[in-house]
Formats: structure tokens, sequence, C-alpha cells
């Protein structure tokens, strides 16, 4: 019982509210800690005592979110110990007989948290820490479908929003990591940068996105380009903490709402 009374600390940066004029207003953003796979919950389980095996843990893990998928798929509602998830149709019909019409209507995934999961956001405290200057993706927006936070297309653009993203080195540290914007697999193995960068305004970036194989992707900037377009000593990045796809892959994830009452 004490550990389920335990604070969960988590970090939140303050960030000057580019959308209003309003001095002193501020927007929080949560410090991402990390990814967690099946692999990692396999591990978890094994830690706190398990007569199964890793890989056997890790396998059944992989089973359940298979059967997951084809249940939602099949127009099910899947309910576990994070919440109850189920697919919905977004957009308006006109008339009572309308079809559906993929350039007007869409899938989306509906996501309600478990009674679980909102008692364990009740023990979280955040401790916010004034951000640095340095630059800061907001979105990624890929124009030529219009989703925002999910896909990347290789050789073909990337809207980029943020503060301080304009691309810019010093000559003469041109011995320092180079400045960009770099598209990086989800174990860090590989890394690659733009292939253009089109537009490159401290609020905005446009460029085209490298010839990347099907996976996730981190998209990390380094710039030494600071608020005014003054250059600062040493290069600063910010890597988005959430995973762009290219292709289909076993993480392709569709827009998730979260709008009706908890489950127990």
């Amino acid at each position: 019982m004490a550990n389920e009374e335990e604070k969960i600390i988590l970090q939140a940066d303050l960030y000057d509210n580019q959308l209003t004029e309003e001095a002193g207003d501020y927007t929080a953003r949560l410090r991402i800690s990390g990814s967690i796979r099946n692999s990692n919950i396999a591990q978890r389980i094994l830690d706190r005592g398990s007569e199964y095996r890793k890989d056997t843990i890790e396998n059944l893990l992989n089973m359940g979110d298979q059967e997951k998928v084809k249940a939602l798929a099949e127009g099910k509602s899947v309910v576990d110990g994070a919440g109850q998830t189920m697919i919905q149709i977004k957009g308006n019909f006109d008339g009572e007989t309308a079809p559906f019409d993929p350039d007007k209507h869409s899938l989306i995934i509906s996501y309600t948290p478990s009674k679980a999961l909102r008692k364990a956001m009740q023990r979280i405290e955040i401790q916010t820490n004034k951000a640095t200057t340095g630059p800061v993706i907001n979105s990624i927006t890929n124009p030529m479908t219009g989703e925002v936070n999910v896909t990347i297309l290789p050789n073909l653009p990337l809207i980029i929003a943020g503060a301080n993203l304009k691309v810019a080195a010093a000559e003469k540290d041109a011995k320092d990591a180079t400045a960009g914007l770099f598209f990086i697999t989800e174990d860090g193995a590989t890394e690659k940068p733009a292939l253009l960068i089109v537009h490159n305004n401290p609020s905005e970036l446009t460029v085209v996105a490298p010839a990347l194989t099907n996976g996730n992707y981190y998209v990390e900037i380094r710039t030494q380009s600071a608020a005014g377009s003054k250059l600062v000593k040493n290069m600063r990045t910010f890597r988005f903490p959430i995973l762009l796809t290219v292709g289909s892959t076993e993480d392709d994830r569709p827009v998730i709402e979260s709008d009706r009452p908890e489950i127990e």
C-alpha cells in the first residue's frame, strides 16, 4: 500500500506563449522521460517476480496486442487495465442514408483512461522549470496528408512549427556538431539530415525529408540560432518526443480522442 501512495515526480518546462501578447503568459511542456515497449514491460514483470521467462512474457504481450488490434478492427470495444479503446467515425453526414466518404469522414481511435490510470494520475506531482531559450518543436505537419505528428513521406515536405527554429551555425564552430534538422531511427543507430530546408524561419521550417526506410523516427533540430536571430556559442538541440512513422509499421497511430467518462 505504501508504494501505491508514493508521489510520481514529473518535470515540466515553461515556455513563453507565442500565441498571446500578454506579458508573463507561459505554457508548460511535460518532459517525456522515454518510451516503453513490450520487452521493457516484460522485464518489469520479471523484476517483480514471475515464474515465466522474459521472452515468454513478451510473446504473450505481443499476442495480446495482436488480438486487441483484431478485435478493434472488428468493431469491438477493448477494455484493459489502462483504459477502454474503440473505433469511431469523425465527420458529418448529409442525411440519414448518406454513405461514408473518405474525403469527408475518417476513422479515429477513442480512448478513455481506466479508473486505475486516473488514480495513478492523481499521484503525479509536477515540478516546473524555466525552459532554456533554445529551439523548441511544437508540431510536425505532413502537408501531403494533413496529418500532424503522425507520418513522414520520404523525399517530400514537412512543416516544422515551434520557436527559435532557424538553422544556423557560426563558422568558427564548424568543427562542432553540424546544424540542421535530422531524422533519427528509434534505436538511435542511424540518422539522416533533411535533404533541403526550403523555409528557414524562427517559428517555422519547411524541409524535405530524406529517403527513409519504413520505421519510426525522431526529429531533432540542431542550431546555434537564438531569439533575435543571434548566434550562441554552443550548438543547441531539441528532439521532438513523438515518434513519427514512415510506411506501415506496428506503431501506426491514428488520432486518439478521450471524451468519455472513466471506466472501472
